[in-house]
């Protein structure tokens, strides 16, 4: 009998499956542990399949420690805003009984506790500082103007913590935080913030190597953190948002992006790469490129199904896409249900194996977050192996497939639903979502060779 021998996982004495792997010494004190151990199973069986999604987790942990830290200005360590004093200094003073931001009555000539705090309080840092004034104000206390480190840091906490992608999202805003108070040479305040600026955090972003398109990006997340902020700190009379429709140096219009950028793959290519890939990768990589192929969607949508996403037993078979605990989605118009026929249904059925109405994870090495980047790096290793055109990518059977639709005669507004995009107009007031889905089930056979329509 051939015995199977799994790298770092011994068997205990309880008879369980452990994997015990020791941290390299450079790595312990970032990773914070001397030894990575995790009980896989009581049963061969059961280590054998959990053992390669844990593996990867841990390889990548530790190829993340291996990386030099990231030398920008972070939301963790930037220095303390004036609004960070001035709650400092009001939670202080209500921890003893006084709210400078109330009224205080009292006669003529009487010293109020205000008055004693404020001649015997010690300073020892900015926060007690800002308590001295407001004691000495008691009453006319308002609060600082809100920085763009202030809304950047609300925006986190509202709209990032929690979240599936948070660590992802983390770094992205702190790195655009760190673009502009580099730019800037300073935190400015929302009020403050002006065209010009705008353009020198654009132009630091280009000094910095990012792509137009990176940048593009950037101040996209810029827009959202001002907006944000403007909102919350209500500066709407007193603050605009200088980052709306700001140019930026060599961008391209979107048509020209999906034009330039992507191509779709020629019949050639599509043959010989799907050929190279249900030959050569891994079994959930093959079921993964088979739903791209045959559905449209996103690497992102397919590698982070749910098995209940997964509707076989409908009376027409569809994935049920929608924000999930592995990934959200693009944007709202990407919330549909994708028909399933031919070989996307016969890789559907393979894929969930028999599960049904969980929310396990329909490819357990690529179902968490961050997983459809792992999943896109090993695709497109295989692709490159036999398509060399770098406009040719796994995104690139969305194209594909939308060309197909246009030749078969599928109505825009079908491709639309099909593909995750935004259908505008009347077209999108009525009709229920089965009824969308009976009809774009019927217009995805139409891609079927005419033995299998008929049957």
């Amino acid at each position: 009998m051939k015995i199977v021998r799994l790298r770092y996982v011994t068997r205990t004495k309880t008879g369980s499956y452990e994997y015990r792997r020791q941290v390299p010494k450079a790595l312990r004190a970032k990773i914070g542990k001397f030894e990575i151990k995790r009980v896989l199973g009581q049963s061969e069986a059961r280590a054998i399949r959990e053992y390669s999604a844990f593996h990867d987790q841990v390889e990548r942990l530790l190829a993340a420690a291996k990386l030099p830290e990231v030398n920008l200005t972070t939301l963790r360590n930037s220095p303390k805003t004036a609004m960070d004093d001035y709650r400092e200094a009001l939670a202080r003073l209500k921890a003893v009984g006084i709210d400078p931001t109330e009224p205080l009555y009292s006669e003529p000539g009487e010293v109020t506790q205000a008055d004693l705090l404020a001649d015997h309080w010690v300073i020892n840092d900015t926060a007690d500082s800002e308590a001295i004034r407001m004691l000495t104000g008691v009453g006319k206390v308002k609060p600082p103007v809100a920085t763009f480190m202030d809304a950047s840091r609300l925006y986190v906490t509202t709209k990032i913590e929690g979240r599936p992608d948070e660590h992802r999202k983390r770094l992205r805003n702190e790195r655009v935080s760190g673009f502009v108070t580099t730019a800037l040479g300073k935190d400015p305040k929302l009020t403050d913030m002006t065209r010009t600026h705008a353009r020198e955090v654009v132009a630091e972003m280009l000094a910095s190597g990012a792509k137009p398109e990176t940048v593009d990006r950037y101040c996209n997340d810029i827009r959202a953190i001002i907006n944000f902020g403007i909102t919350e700190y209500e500066l709407e009379r007193q603050a605009i948002n200088p980052f709306v429709k700001i140019d930026i140096k060599g961008l391209k219009t979107d048509n020209e992006t999906d034009r330039d950028e992507r191509s779709p793959f020629t019949k050639a290519q599509l043959k010989a790469t799907r050929a190279f890939i249900l030959d050569h990768a891994g079994s959930e990589l093959k079921l993964i490129w088979r739903l791209l192929e045959g559905t449209g969607m996103r690497l992102s949508e397919a590698s982070g199904l749910e098995v209940q996403d997964i509707a076989l037993d409908s009376d027409t078979p569809h994935l049920d896409l929608r924000f999930n605990r592995i990934r959200r989605l693009k944007n709202k118009s990407s919330i549909r249900l994708v028909p399933l026929v031919g070989d996307a249904l016969d890789a559907a059925r393979e894929a969930l194996d028999g599960r049904s109405g969980s929310s396990e994870a329909v490819f357990r090495k690529y179902g968490k977050p961050g997983g459809g980047n792992v999943a896109s790096a090993a695709l497109m290793k295989n692709l490159r192996k036999v398509v060399k055109d770098p406009k040719v990518t796994v995104h690139s059977l969305r194209h594909t497939l939308q060309d197909r639709m246009i030749v078969a005669g599928i109505s825009e507004h079908d491709r639309h639903i099909i593909l995750g995009h935004s259908v505008t107009g009347e077209a999108n007031r009525y009709g229920s979502k089965e009824a969308r889905l009976v009809a774009t089930a019927e217009a995805m056979k139409m891609l079927l060779p005419s033995k299998a329509r008929r049957d």
